[in-house]
């Protein structure tokens, strides 16, 4: 029996007034999540998780630069803010979450964060911030709650399942 390896995309992406704009490589639409956090609930954010950190780079003076949580502050000056979220909830060195907006329309983009559960290096892109219409898809077709991943990071454990919601969420 053999599996098929996923159809990846290349994407890019955009706040809502344009001033961060950022590719995304090696996209996997079937891999697509909702997480129950406080701030995925607030932003109604919709995510895909890419753990190379050349899989995700924002444009800058005409280059393609990759964003870390180890650079993430050095686009302030082009727009993208960040703040640490949940500085005494995680030991320093273990886990470090940026969550980023544009300083002009407030889109979230992306998370960008370091957490050792999770391998290391990771992006949250925000789905709705890419261009799914280039490729022909439409989000609400590739949404449904069957197709869905679902994080618990409200219970703090981040555990993934696929097709059923944890609870605490604004599914």
């Amino acid at each position: 029996m053999t599996s098929e390896s996923p159809e990846l995309y290349t994407l890019n992406g955009k706040c809502h007034c344009g001033q961060i704009k950022f590719i995304a490589r090696n996209v996997n639409l079937d891999s697509m999540a909702k997480c129950n956090c406080t701030t995925c609930n607030i932003v109604g954010k919709i995510t895909i998780i890419q753990k190379n950190p050349e899989d995700v780079v924002v444009l800058k003076d005409g280059k393609e630069i990759p964003i870390s949580a180890s650079n993430v502050s050095d686009f302030a000056a082009d727009g993208l803010t960040d703040y640490i979220a949940y500085p005494d909830k995680f030991k320093k060195g273990e886990h470090e979450v940026h969550l980023t907006f544009c300083n002009k329309c407030g889109t979230h983009p992306f998370i960008v964060c370091h957490m050792s559960f999770m391998g290391g290096h990771a992006i949250s892109i925000n789905v709705r911030c890419l261009d799914l219409k280039a490729i022909g898809k439409d989000i609400k077709d590739l949404t449904t709650p069957e197709k869905m991943n679902y994080y618990d990071g409200l219970g703090g454990t981040y555990k993934n399942q696929k097709g059923e919601q944890w609870p605490g969420g604004a599914w």
